[in-house]
């Protein structure tokens, strides 16, 4: 028996407050409706974030399916430009582009972690205010 009680490593836990190692259904209802009076609270703000997120999806993919190889064909049309300076106006062209849809994409998810702690936030001051 001492080497079964040895060998449990969720003995530590055995202390926790049985409010919080058993929740009753009734807590359980609470977190859900705390959670959904937030989401409520901060639905613009989380479809402000896809909306975001959507629109700079939607502009990374149209450079890179239609605007750059426009670019690239015209360009390969006009005789009148070397074609290493072509080459070489692309790859600074693209690379620009992707330093620019990096930054676009930290400031959203900067964005979204602000959003997300103040979300948090607000849930913990909820249900300390509940308990």
């Amino acid at each position: 028996m001492k080497n079964r009680e040895k060998g449990n490593c969720f003995r530590e836990f055995d202390d926790v407050n049985p409010r919080k190692k058993d929740p009753s259904i009734h807590v359980l209802f609470e977190y859900e409706k705390y959670y959904m009076e937030l989401v409520r609270e901060y639905s613009n703000e989380i479809r402000f974030i896809a909306d975001m997120l959507s629109e700079f999806r939607i502009e990374q993919t149209k450079f890179y399916e239609e605007t750059l190889p426009q670019i690239s064909h015209s360009l390969t049309e006009d005789q009148s430009v070397d074609d290493e300076m072509k080459k070489l106006w692309l790859k600074r062209l693209s690379t620009n582009m992707d330093r620019s849809f990096l930054i676009s994409e930290k400031l959203i998810t900067d964005y979204a972690t602000k959003s997300i702690d103040e979300f948090r936030k607000a849930a913990e001051e909820k249900m300390k205010s509940s308990e």
